[in-house]
């Protein structure tokens, strides 16, 4: 039983709890202490009887910020009166016109629980413009996820892909009928594979495995594999593309240049991606600085970004060469043009 249980007892079961320990006698201690119940409590509750006083239970400890009586009435006042308003620009309101503060979650707290406000659906939840989580070297956290094709005669398949968050870099991706677990270890252990031939995951530092709540994911046996590997298994949040917006965006541009023709079989598009994915991770990303992840996952970008910025130098220098020594040639064109004009 969990702890503290019997401090929730009604007024019933209490009274019949103490006529049970009092016919025991000789094994009531052994009787609390299978319970969980300290003797400490049985004998106060036994001398509040004997005694006929009620037994009342202890009220919640008040918070020292807790909200006022006269800001409850003040909050609830004014979002009867203006109930156009968001909890935000009400909080707003109130702190700019009375003479106390209030945040954005505690008008929320207070309208919900006077049922003046309906939360909003798990669909419609904003999200944040970014994830908080950010990775700082490649191999901390490896996301996978999967997308479908269509192929003619043969219904949809699934692409299951491991991506390495850091770089962005593809480490692995299988073409399935299905997206259960045993798929999706598949896609994992070619993963581990290619990493290990890239000189990467030689010693005890195992990425982290970030997923969504898809039915092969949350399996058993996947979490066996991945615990056997000492990956650690993490999830994002339902309806929060900014967890897994990476993977999710690289799938949406491969489909985007592979669903341009029609398959008729799974070795038709297994051909394409295999022409596709590997221009992705040639490819120079804007969020990396246009650095393709090939060079990122291998450690290379420092070098060619502190090479691009020793040519930016050089090519401003040169370019203030060049246009000084322009100018230069140009004033003293017009200089001799002037000296001619005035021999004339």
């Amino acid at each position: 039983m969990s702890g503290q249980w019997y401090q929730r007892m009604d007024e019933t079961t209490r009274q019949a709890f103490l006529e049970e320990m009092g016919r025991l006698k000789k094994k009531r201690r052994q009787r609390l202490r299978e319970l969980g119940v300290p003797r400490s409590t049985y004998y106060y509750w036994k001398n509040q009887e004997q005694q006929g006083t009620v037994i009342m239970k202890k009220e919640p400890r008040r918070m020292w910020n807790e909200v006022r009586e006269e800001e409850l009435e003040v909050i609830l006042r004014e979002a009867r009166n203006h109930p156009e308003l968001s909890c935000r620009l009400l909080a707003v309101k109130i702190t700019d016109e009375m003479p106390f503060s209030l945040s954005e979650s505690t008008v929320y707290r207070v309208l919900k629980a006077n049922n003046l406000i309906v939360p909003r659906p798990l669909p419609e939840m904003p999200a944040s413009d970014q994830w908080r989580h950010k990775t700082t070297h490649p191999d901390e956290i490896w996301q996978c996820d999967a997308t479908h094709y269509f192929i003619v005669g043969w219904g949809f398949y699934k692409q299951i892909s491991v991506m390495d968050d850091y770089s962005r870099r593809i480490l692995a991706w299988v073409l399935k009928p299905d997206e259960t677990a045993f798929s999706i270890s598949e896609a994992v252990e070619d993963a581990l594979e290619n990493a290990r031939f890239l000189g990467h995951l030689n010693g005890e530092e195992r990425p982290t495995f970030l997923s969504d709540n898809g039915s092969g994911f949350v399996a058993t046996m996947l979490g066996d594999y991945l615990a056997a590997h000492g990956i650690k298994h993490i999830f994002g949040k339902p309806y929060h593309p900014q967890t897994q917006g990476k993977i999710e965006r690289f799938h949406r541009k491969i489909k985007e240049r592979v669903c341009l023709m029609v398959y008729c079989a799974p070795g038709e598009l297994e051909r394409a991606l295999n022409d596709a994915i590997p221009l992705h991770n040639r490819t120079p990303h804007k969020s990396l600085n246009n650095v393709n992840p090939d060079d990122v996952y291998a450690g290379r970008k420092e070098k060619i970004l502190q090479k691009r910025r020793e040519k930016k130098q050089l090519t401003l220098e040169a370019r203030k060469r060049y246009n000084y020594q322009r100018n230069h040639r140009g004033q003293l064109t017009l200089r001799s043009m002037s000296k001619n004009d005035q021999s004339v």
